[in-house]
């Protein structure tokens, strides 16, 4: 499906031109912050069996636990987001009893956009996946504008992908 209005014919525009902006006005650094105030853990035995149960201690929610807990706080039916998302009954069922379910970038970032997540919450609940937004990337970037804007509808961010050469976050329409 291709869209052909003004409008759209705008967004696309205004897409291309963040592109360019975004890779000719920034520079990527590295940043040595991480590496300030941090003391050295121990070696000895009982130092590092510390270390490792306070990991354990703080562990967070795994992508199924954040998605789960995000669509009852929103107060949609699953069945609602994962249809709107273009995710099966079967797929979202896997992700719903796994709490250890692994989806691809797609499916964690259909998710994050039918439940209108800002950037900063969809950087999260795509990080519970092991995914990230990279600057370094046209169809990341492209999704970081559109999420910056608003626009969460999965047929729209869809169409502007298909017209940057990128395929579709699912392939499931009606």
């Amino acid at each position: 499906m291709r869209r052909e209005d003004r409008e759209y014919g705008k967004l696309v525009q205004d897409i291309k031109n963040f592109i360019t902006e975004f890779y000719e006005s920034k520079s990527l650094g590295f940043s040595t912050d991480i590496f300030e105030n941090t003391s050295a853990p121990t070696t000895n035995s009982s130092g590092i069996i510390g270390m490792i149960k306070n990991i354990f201690a703080k562990k967070e929610d795994t992508f199924s636990e954040k998605l789960l807990k995000l669509i009852e706080t929103k107060g949609d039916k699953s069945s609602e987001v994962y249809n709107r998302a273009g995710i099966t009954r079967q797929h979202f069922s896997k992700i719903k009893k796994n709490a250890d379910y692994q989806p691809t970038k797609e499916t964690a970032l259909a998710f994050a956009l039918i439940l209108h997540l800002d950037l900063d919450e969809t950087k999260d609940l795509i990080g519970r996946a092991g995914f990230t937004l990279s600057p370094s990337n046209k169809r990341d970037l492209i999704i970081e504008y559109l999420i910056q804007r608003k626009i969460f509808d999965i047929d729209i961010v869809n169409d502007v992908l298909y017209d940057f050469e990128f395929s579709p976050l699912t392939n499931k329409r009606e």
